[in-house]
């Protein structure tokens, strides 16, 4: 008589998901479960077509597709762990230089749409006469649409990824490689896309941060020095906040279905706030406020 039993491909898949989903939560994936699901969703497919060749015909074929499905999936976390942000391969066709001179603006407002890119935010070195500089490397179709206005005293700057650069086809993504001027006081809101964006803010004058988290991995080291106020709307992806040693901070959390974690031994909570013993007196200092999404936020 043939074999003839239920399928494994919906059991292994709603199984994966859920580890995925734990593991990211947990803050223990280098990778947002979204940016691993964008890249390797062609996997379902394979598991689907093999458990229609060989896995309804004999339970031997069906404990075959289960091994190879826990290899397959072991290989996806080993290669996140193992190349980061690499595991969303960076465009290599075209590089753009992009700048902004500073002239004589008294503080800049700078908005910045990732959408599909890697991208690494930095300072540059304090003699520079340029609000913003870096490099842009893309595929062909893709650009970045820059606006620029002085308001006032106040540079308002605007940077937007557009194109058709679409990951579920298979092409790469692009880079961003920034940096943003120190002496001058910034408001910067950050939308977040697909992949991932590490921003340091250490050696910035950010004054206000407003972050999106998207759909890929947010890393972001925060200022060394003055007040900050920060605003944090997590989405589906994750974000990673590194207060630096010596800045208090006051931590206020909406909670959302994902996981947030916030280091209660440098942050105490008091009631519905983590917050520094010396926030009060502090001159070095971050006021952030916590819309938490589906993904993970960890605070630290």
């Amino acid at each position: 008589m043939e074999y003839r039993h239920r399928g494994v491909v919906g059991p292994l898949i709603l199984i994966t998901i859920g580890v995925l989903f734990l593991l990211a939560n947990m803050g223990m994936l280098p990778l947002s479960f979204w940016e691993i699901g964008f890249r390797f969703w062609p996997l379902i497919l394979i598991l689907i077509g093999l458990e229609i060749l060989f896995g309804r015909r004999s339970a031997l074929g069906a404990l075959a597709i289960v091994v190879l499905w826990v290899a397959l999936v072991g290989g996806v976390l080993w290669l996140a762990f193992t190349q980061g942000g690499g595991i969303l391969p960076s465009a290599v066709g075209t590089s753009e230089q992009l700048s902004q001179p500073l002239q004589d603006i008294k503080s800049a407002t700078v908005n910045l749409n990732i959408g599909f890119s890697n991208t690494t935010l930095n300072s540059l070195g304090s003699d520079s006469g340029d609000l913003m500089k870096g490099t842009f490397r893309h595929a062909e179709g893709t650009r970045v649409v820059k606006t620029y206005q002085v308001v006032g005293n106040d540079g308002r700057l605007g940077l937007k990824e557009e194109g058709t650069n679409f990951i579920l086809g298979g092409s790469s993504v692009s880079r961003w490689e920034l940096g943003l001027n120190p002496a001058v006081p910034i408001v910067l809101n950050v939308n977040g896309g697909i992949g991932t964006a590490t921003l340091d803010l250490s050696a910035l004058n950010v004054t206000s941060l407003s972050l999106d988290t998207g759909i890929g991995s947010l890393n972001v080291t925060m200022p060394k020095t003055g007040a900050v106020t920060m605003r944090l709307n997590g989405g589906v992806g994750s974000a990673t906040v590194t207060i630096p040693q010596g800045v208090a901070a006051r931590i206020r959390v909406d909670g959302g279905l994902g996981g947030i974690h916030v280091d209660q031994a440098r942050f105490p909570k008091i009631g519905d706030t983590y917050q520094s013993a010396d926030y009060a007196s502090a001159t070095n200092k971050m006021d952030i406020e916590v819309d938490g999404g589906i993904g993970s936020i960890n605070i630290r």
